[in-house]
Formats: structure tokens, sequence, C-alpha cells
């Protein structure tokens, strides 16, 4: 008997079905990975206190983590063009569990840049590129929005998993709560990993047939970082990267420093993740509406707004409203990749988003243990504080002058 093919509605419904399997398997792929990474800022002075170690120097494995994944965020990108997001982010989870259980076995300093400097770095950076750029070719005509709900797994991620750590810590110590996280990620990134499918030729996506020729048109890596706009992008994230990790990792230590406890202190890094959730999402349907230039330029502004705010007042009240304005515009890197797919189309999406992601983790690397420098020889963070205010206000200018 001769299969009849299937009418065309009848198609598009069961792709945009599968199309949302991917969206939520990337969504939670997100929330473990950068809830966890989003955790560090909870492990860091519990490691102080039974090691010894200058805040400069416990930073410093999160600064390889974000050179090194960073980097690999490249090597992902192009691997994930060539041999599909599902084989990458397998890979990436047994990686990055491994990484999360041998380190809650450390006992020197060099264990911590090993294992979660290195190890948990590589193992991240399949999480990012390849899920995301496989959003973007599901979903064409709502990619912000789409893109946002899927990134949104970061802002629940960071408001949720570094909650759930303090508690394990409060409750058994810093060991078994990064080994609960590394087994944990381990096997529900592996799981999550087998719903991510690229769409077949002709297959419908959010309501719009996404032609296979449209996919695979636009600029090579290459002829990408020969134009003006690239490089324009990369340092704006260079200096998002710098400001959003010093927010991240020491606000939790700043917070404590006002006289919070630590469990009250990593309520904190909840209200960023939290609104950073519906952030994500909202910045998303900001950007479809009024484009995505506009909308990371008013983001870049407000935030260095923000740490403006917290060089002017040292309350504990200024802290929770940086942290809501922190947490709902801190998620602009939703709009990278759509961003990117407007100027240089899917061709090479991979590799050239990749690179951008390097570019933020460079930045990343960087703050950090500037920023707990800054507090060893001046004990404040008023500096670290200055300096992302500024950054914020110049990657407002500099993403403004970017070319319709």
């Amino acid at each position: 008997m001769v299969k009849q093919p299937a009418r065309q509605g009848e198609r598009k419904r069961s792709s945009i079905s599968y199309g949302y399997f991917v969206l939520t398997a990337s969504f939670f792929i997100m929330v473990l990975t950068y809830g966890s990474q989003g955790s560090f800022g909870v492990f860091f002075k519990p490691m102080l206190n039974e090691f010894g170690w200058t805040r400069a120097a416990t930073a410093g494995p999160f600064a390889l983590y974000m050179i090194i994944s960073g980097l690999l965020s490249i090597v992902s990108g192009k691997l994930s063009d060539r041999f599909g997001p599902r084989k990458v982010v397998s890979a990436g989870a047994l990686i990055l569990g491994a990484g999360y259980i041998l380190t809650s076995q450390i006992s020197g300093l060099w264990q911590l840049y090993l294992f979660y400097g290195v190890l948990i770095a590589a193992g991240s950076s399949a999480m990012y590129v390849p899920p995301v750029t496989l959003i973007a070719r599901w979903f064409s005509r709502r990619r912000g929005l789409m893109s946002g709900i899927g990134i949104a797994g970061i802002g629940f991620g960071i408001g949720v998993i570094p909650a759930i750590a303090s508690q394990l810590i409060v409750s058994f110590n810093w060991r078994i709560s990064l080994l609960v996280l590394g087994a944990f990620n381990l096997l529900a990134i592996l799981l999550l990993a087998r719903l991510l499918r690229i769409p077949s030729e002709n297959e419908a996506a959010d309501g719009e047939s996404l032609q296979t020729p449209e996919l695979s048109k636009g600029l090579t890596f290459r002829e990408a970082i020969k134009t003006r706009e690239y490089w324009m992008i990369f340092t704006t994230w260079v200096f998002y990267g710098f400001f959003f990790q010093i927010g991240v990792v020491h606000s939790v230590p700043y917070a404590t420093d006002l006289g919070m406890t630590p469990l009250a202190a990593s309520t904190v890094l909840t209200t960023i993740g939290i609104v950073g959730t519906f952030g994500r999402i909202s910045l998303g349907f900001i950007g479809d509406r009024i484009g995505n230039r506009r909308t990371i330029f008013f983001s870049y502004a407000l935030i260095g707004a923000a740490y403006l705010g917290l060089v002017l007042s040292s309350s504990i009240t200024m802290l929770y409203v940086f942290a809501v304005i922190f947490g709902a515009l801190s998620g602009i890197g939703i709009l990278l990749i759509p961003l990117l797919a407007e100027y240089y189309g899917f061709k090479e999406l991979g590799i050239i988003s990749g690179s951008i992601v390097f570019a933020n983790s460079f930045g990343g690397a960087i703050s950090p243990p500037l920023a707990g420098g800054i507090f060893d020889v001046t004990g404040s963070y008023r500096l670290a504080f200055i300096i992302c205010a500024i950054l914020g206000a110049s990657a407002s200018l500099i993403i403004w002058r970017l070319r319709k």
C-alpha cells in the first residue's frame, strides 16, 4: 500500500510541535548549565574559609573558566555546524558533570584551576551556541521572542540553582553540594540533548516554512570579520561580559560585606535570576518589535546607570534595586544570535556566534579577579562598580552607531 504524503497543514502542525520540544530542551539545558555557573558566588566564601585564599586568587579559576569556555565556544559552534547540536551537547554534558564531581574533591588551588577552570569550562562551552542557533533555525517570524524564552533558562537557573546549592552547603557542606550539581548536570543534560534535532528540508517553523536555501545563505566567518559591524558587536560583548560577571560573581560577597548572612545574601542572586527569566523573554519580544539594536542600546545604558547607583549608595535597598534592574536587562545576550542572523545570515552562524560569545567570555574572565583584586587592595568594590558604569555607557554608544 502506497503511503500518502502528509497534507501541508498536518506537516506544519507536526514540525511546529517539535520546534517547541527543542525550545523546552534548550531552556532546561540553560537552567542547569548557567544556574550552576552562577552558583560560583555561593561557594566563594566557604572555599575562602577552608583554604585561606585571597578573593583575587579564588576568583582566578573563574577567570580561566571564562577564557576556556569562550575559546571553545568557537569550536563548539563550528562542530555544531558540522555534526549537529545533539552530539556536541551530549559530549559537553559528560565533561561538565565530571568537572563538577572532581571539583568537589579538591585539596589545593591548582586543582580548582584544572577541574573548574578547564574541565567545567570545556563542558559548558557546548551549552549555549549549539542550542541557541538551533532555536534560530526552528523559528523565524518570532525568532527574538523564542530565543528569549530559550535563553530565559539562564535567568531561571541563576534564580534557583544557587539557592539550592546554598541550602545544600548549609545542610551538608560545599563539597556535597558540588557533587550533587555534577551528577545532576551530567544525567539531565544527556537526556535533554536527545531532543535537539535540526529541522529537515522545508520543515515549517513558527508558522512559516523555512526553505533549506535560506538556512545556507549568508557570510562566511572570514567575510564577517572583515566588516565594521562585527568588531563593534565584538567590543560591546567584551564590555557586557565584564559587567555581567561582576554582578553575578561578586554580588553575594558584596551583600555579606553589607552585613547579610550568606543564606540571605544568596537571595540577591535569586532576585537577579528570577527577574532575569522574565526579562529575557520580554527583551526578545521587545527586540522583535523595535529592533534588536535599539533594545540592546537602551539595556546597556540602564545597566550602566544601575551600577552608578551602587557607587552612590551602599544600602541593602539599593543592592536589591540594582538586582532588579540588572536582572531584567542583563539578559540582552539573548539578542546576540538574532542580531547576527540579521547581519550575517545562517551559512556559518555557529562559528560567528561562537566568536562573539568568546568576546563575552574574555570580558567575564577579566572582571571577577580584577574586582577581587580591587577589594583586596582597597577594601571596597566601589572602583569596580565605577568601571562597570563607564563600560555600560560606552557599550550603549557603540551599539547605537551600528548601521541598520
